[in-house]
């Protein structure tokens, strides 16, 4: 008999409502090398070829308790999580260094564990586990989240219940597109979220995912909370790069010239400083509460059962473009039948937003 398990509705919960910015904590600065695994770039060893680090911001006047928050890397268009670890202030054997919390205007740095550079090392505030399936403090799913390489999307979570990986988490910033995989250039490899933006002059500045270290836009003041498209997501307009790998003579490959000196600082940061929510998404979360998807797994037909929750637009989704819609009423209390009698069987994800926009959750359903 086969048997469908259904992942936690957990996984792909987002909030688009809208936000004060500078309330919140989010990405500020993305490095992705190229380094070449075997040789030396002046660490203590030998490159493994996995110089990179994610950095996070705090722009508000609190100090945050960052027990709540995670990382999440959704590897090769996957649209759930393939891992995850919360946010652990700890050095590389995973012993607390401290309280685990972020004053105002304060940076702190993720880094892979396989970091060798002293730049990246000397700056970390955590290391990310090993890239095979581990267990250990900080991990919620998989391995460790700091092995991306340009094509993977990379999000930032908090979780309400105020320790990460218990109940539902909500997304308040994503580098790249969630449940997509951006197509390798006609030179091979592994492809990349990239872009330009006028605002960088000309000659075109390239910002890409991959092969460079790049900091959020100055002006900047709040993460990206809704997925976006892959057809509307353009990694320049909030991002600008400040070195890349490609830094020879001609824009050669220079895996060794590329740099991170401004890794551990946002110091460019021109945003408001906010007050710090100390409570998020409780519209998210009564929202994701009065929506139920059954039966589960579905064969047919699927009902979506709206309760006291003003619904616009319900779409089944999977990864390879198939999609269904409904449109509701947005009367607060109603039933749609979803036909998934053409879908083919797998998972799916249903897509609803709130009548006004401004909300958007994911619930799994599996189609027999």
């Amino acid at each position: 008999m086969n048997k469908h398990y259904l992942l936690l509705s957990a996984g792909l919960l987002l909030s688009g409502a809208a936000h004060a910015q500078g309330t919140e904590l989010f990405f500020s600065e993305y490095d992705e090398g190229a380094h070449q695994s075997g040789v030396n770039y002046g660490g203590a060893t030998n490159s493994t070829g996995s110089e990179r680090a994610l950095e996070i911001y705090n722009p508000t006047t609190s100090t945050v308790n960052l027990n709540p928050y995670s990382v999440r890397r959704y590897a090769n268009g996957s649209a759930t999580p393939t891992e995850e670890e919360r946010l652990f202030r700890s050095d590389a054997n995973q012993v607390s260094t401290g309280a685990n919390t972020m004053v105002p205007r304060s940076t702190f740095v993720l880094a892979s564990g396989e970091a060798t550079l002293p730049v990246i090392r000397t700056r970390a505030n955590q290391f990310s586990v090993g890239h095979a399936p581990t267990t250990g403090p900080t991990v919620i799913t998989g391995g460790g989240v700091a092995y991306f390489n340009g094509d993977d999307a990379v999000a930032l979570v908090r979780y309400p219940s105020g320790t990460a990986g218990t109940g539902t988490g909500v997304i308040i910033d994503i580098i790249g597109v969630i449940g997509v995989q951006p197509a390798p250039s006609g030179s091979g490899g592994t492809g990349n979220w990239s872009g330009t933006n006028p605002i960088d002059g000309t000659p075109a500045v390239y910002v890409s995912s991959a092969n460079q270290s790049i900091v959020r836009r100055a002006s900047v003041s709040a993460g990206t909370r809704v997925n976006p498209t892959q057809t509307s997501y353009n990694i320049a307009d909030q991002w600008m790069t400040y070195s890349t790998a490609f830094n020879g003579p001609g824009g050669t490959s220079n895996p060794g010239g590329q740099l991170y000196d401004q890794l551990g600082q946002h110091n460019d940061y021109a945003g408001p400083y906010g007050t710090y929510q100390t409570t998020i998404s409780s519209t998210l979360a009564k929202f994701n509460a009065n929506i139920s998807v059954y039966p589960n797994p579905a064969h047919g037909t699927a009902t979506v059962d709206i309760k006291d929750a003003k619904v616009g637009t319900v779409t089944v989704i999977n990864n390879l473009g198939q999609r269904i819609s409904a449109q509701a009423k947005g009367a607060g209390q109603e039933k749609l039948t979803l036909d998934v009698s053409a879908l083919k069987p797998g998972l799916y994800f249903v897509q609803i937003y709130s009548a006004d926009g401004q909300t958007k959750i994911y619930k799994e359903l599996v189609v027999q």
